[in-house]
């Protein structure tokens, strides 16, 4: 199971001459709509031509909106081209698929029955009609929460795709530090959102901590030249290297924790900190609404009584 998940569909799932009747075609191109909406990404094969070859007037005015949408709300993730010609063919566009999917690992192909019957060998390929109930080992768009190991090499499995793809990040965890053991490879997940191919634009990103170095009642305050010159010491380089600019910002005090982006919001109960041996903590995926009400309340323009007080910010390296 993923919080986030990526999938390839061939064009046959949104042909009506492949369902047994109009109502369910709609049904299932509003499922998968609302699925890619809330937790996942599409691959758009062959830098767009998959796209294109959707767009026409030709198909249905619910598929140029479905199409619509997905670019509104930033889903669409194109790909190289994998075989030696433009697909013709639903089954060239499963083979264009796959092919991708070995380059990069997709969580899921979603085709039709016909479709899938030709590639019932592959675990990856799965026809529509199979989505509206629970047994398909990758499709699981209802569960909103993941359990995972304290570990870096998780938390970067996990965040993967939003660290490739989200053109904003907010990391919110007011114990980030990058001199204490526990916050030692956070550095990660930044180099992560930073190491993109080159045509891909870099993603804003922010860090928010309190102004308390340590927890509980007798933390000393952190002072800002201390901590600014702790962050650029210790990430400054790496950044440098992996061409990211990160904005940390600094509050009087706040305790949950988040990863906020424009494609999904994370709650996570323990933070970005790591922990050896068998730990596991639990990240839930939250609603749109939620996630847009944390965005404000960490917004340094925004100030009330639910808000945290904003102290100061700067920017690294």
């Amino acid at each position: 199971m993923a919080l986030f998940s990526e999938y390839a569909v061939t064009p046959d799932v949104f042909n009506l001459a492949c369902y047994n009747s109009r109502d369910l075609w709609e049904t299932h191109i509003r499922q998968l709509q609302q699925t890619f909406l809330t937790e996942g990404l599409v691959r758009d094969l062959r830098n767009g031509e998959w796209q294109q070859f959707l767009s026409g007037n030709a198909w249905d005015r619910l598929v140029r909106n479905f199409l619509k949408n997905l670019n509104i709300n930033g889903r669409l993730v194109p790909s190289n081209p994998e075989l030696s010609h433009t697909p013709q063919t639903d089954n060239e566009w499963c083979k264009e698929a796959l092919a991708s999917h070995d380059t990069t690992p997709l969580n899921g192909i979603i085709v039709s029955d016909a479709i899938e019957r030709t590639y019932r060998k592959k675990s990856r390929v799965s026809s529509v009609n199979k989505l509206l109930f629970p047994n398909v080992e990758w499709w699981s768009p209802t569960d909103s929460s993941l359990r995972l190991k304290r570990t870096i090499t998780d938390y970067k499995d996990a965040l993967k795709l939003i660290l490739r793809h989200a053109k904003s990040i907010m990391l919110i965890d007011p114990y980030i530090d990058p001199e204490q053991r526990n916050y030692a490879d956070f550095i990660q997940l930044l180099e992560a959102a930073g190491n993109r191919p080159t045509q891909s634009p870099q993603p804003l990103v922010e860090i928010h901590r309190k102004s308390l170095r340590g927890s509980g009642k007798n933390a000393p305050l952190w002072d800002q030249k201390n901590m600014e010159n702790t962050f650029r010491n210790k990430f400054g380089p790496a950044l440098l290297q992996s061409n990211l600019k990160v904005k940390v910002f600094v509050w009087d005090d706040f305790h949950d924790r988040y990863m906020i982006s424009d494609l999904v919001g994370i709650q996570m109960s323990n933070g970005f900190d790591t922990a050896t041996g068998p730990l596991q903590t639990i990240w839930s995926r939250i609603g749109r609404t939620d996630r847009e009400d944390v965005e404000r309340d960490f917004d340094a323009n925004i100030q009330g009584k639910r808000h945290p007080k904003y102290q100061f910010n700067f920017t690294i390296p």
